[in-house]
């Protein structure tokens, strides 16, 4: 199965966009991501309404190494669960649509 096409759609090439509604482990959060980096995490719904994103309706996102949080100034090296319920990783801010993993915890750790 691929990600959805209308969820990879709305990411620019420059890099710079905001991931809506996703879940972190303290709650539903806006995040941006520019440059390969976490720049800013804002309350969901808090993002600019017409800035470039893509919406996450809940979907998780977790950092790739440790069990930390995502947090602003972190690289944008992260697992993220698409609108489409698939989990891709997200590589200096660029999702790998060829690959997948079953959605884990939250914190991290394994199953």
């Amino acid at each position: 199965m691929n990600a959805p096409t209308c969820c990879l759609a709305r990411i620019p090439a420059n890099g710079k966009f905001w991931l809506r509604n996703a879940r972190v482990a303290d709650g539903l959060r806006d995040i941006r991501i520019e440059d390969g980096r976490v720049r800013a995490l804002l309350a969901a719904g808090e993002s600019p309404c017409c800035a470039p994103g893509l919406d996450l309706d809940g979907g998780a996102v977790r950092p790739m190494a440790g069990d930390g949080p995502v947090a602003a100034g972190d690289p944008a090296d992260l697992w993220v669960t698409l609108c489409g319920g698939r989990t891709v990783p997200m590589r200096a801010g660029r999702l790998d649509e060829n690959r997948s993993q079953n959605a884990g915890p939250l914190d991290g750790s394994d199953r």
